[in-house]
């Protein structure tokens, strides 16, 4: 018996005190009503009788349906009237003190983050922004968590966005945001330093978030072309060089004006998983005309095909496929 108290005061020590004082009073409240019904069974015929006139006695309600009449009774509840309310009074000012402690920290991003498969975006800008939101807009379940070192506070709190505030480049904040059981990490670049700090602390955060989870998909932003083969090195799955990107669609309207509105409104307009590769190991030596029949059929429209590393879109109609291809195709 003393093994399995000396075990269960251990395993209440590991939780909050909010949560050990509440089990406390538990116990108090149950002890004391089985007193009662020991002392006055006529009174109180039942422990739950019992336990009914603790709560009710020390909430400091007295509704007066049950009483002690004895003598005995009444001293043992005139010692738990004197303690019982005391106790019930400084749990409630507890409870409601951790919980304004706690949404705080979770204000200024000093909670950590427990729950598993999640995407963790690093770094507050104006894109980093929009991709939260759309990811939002087109999944509300979705878990998010941000990192970032320069706000004080939770940006996106009323989202439900949980805020870890820190330096990603350290193991502590990664931690704290559960990069070990998410599901994605995007890192984007930091809009108030040069490009070439911006993308040192892009890798160096790529490399602390591999080094805790080997696995992870990653994402990042890179602003040098001169980087991108050392993101590659340290492992990124994906590589966005925004600077690349922007300058493509520059070019296209200066050759065709509105195109870049005309991208942007058609990449907006498709859902997310509707743009996208499927493999096409069942469609080897089959000519790009006829997958795309089948394709169609199924209500998904061939656009192109990625052979290695080079994408061909829209290729002629007698174009082979290859079963190592990647099909480039929206679902319609």
């Amino acid at each position: 018996m003393k093994l399995r108290m000396r075990d269960f005061v251990y395993y209440i020590s590991r939780y909050p005190p909010v949560l050990q004082l509440g089990v406390l009073i538990v116990l108090i409240l149950v002890t004391m009503g089985f007193i009662m019904h020991l002392i006055e069974p006529e009174m109180f015929p039942s422990v739950f009788d019992g336990v009914w006139f603790a709560i009710v006695t020390a909430s400091t309600i007295g509704y007066g349906d049950t009483s002690p009449e004895s003598v005995i009774g009444k001293s043992v509840a005139m010692i738990f009237i004197m303690f019982g309310a005391g106790f019930m009074t400084f749990y409630m000012a507890k409870l409601a003190s951790s919980f304004v402690i706690t949404q705080g920290a979770l204000g200024r991003g000093e909670r950590s983050y427990e729950r598993s498969n999640h995407v963790v975006v690093v770094g507050w800008n104006s894109r980093s922004r929009h991709t939260i939101k759309a990811l939002l807009s087109n999944q509300p379940e979705r878990a998010i968590v941000l990192i970032d070192h320069s706000l004080t506070e939770n940006p996106l709190q009323k989202e439900g966005i949980h805020f870890i505030r820190g330096n990603p480049g350290e193991d502590n904040t990664l931690r704290s945001a559960n990069v070990k059981d998410a599901q994605t990490v995007l890192i984007t670049a930091d809009q108030y330093k040069s490009e070439l700090e911006v993308d040192m602390q892009t890798i160096l955060t790529l490399l602390t978030v591999k080094g805790i989870n080997p696995s992870i998909y990653t994402i990042v932003e890179i602003l040098s072309p001169e980087q991108i083969v050392n993101a590659e090195r340290a492992g990124a799955d994906e590589i966005i060089e925004s600077a690349h990107l922007l300058s493509t669609v520059m070019t296209n309207s200066v050759f065709s004006h509105g195109i870049s509105t005309t991208l942007l409104e058609m990449l907006t307009h498709l859902k997310p998983n509707q743009l996208g590769f499927m493999s096409a190991e069942h469609f080897n030596e089959d000519s790009f005309c006829d997958v795309a029949q089948r394709l169609n059929e199924k209500d998904i429209l061939l656009i192109g095909v990625k052979r290695g590393d080079e994408l061909v879109m829209n290729p002629p109609p007698t174009y082979p496929i290859k079963s190592d291809d990647r099909l480039l195709v929206i679902h319609t």
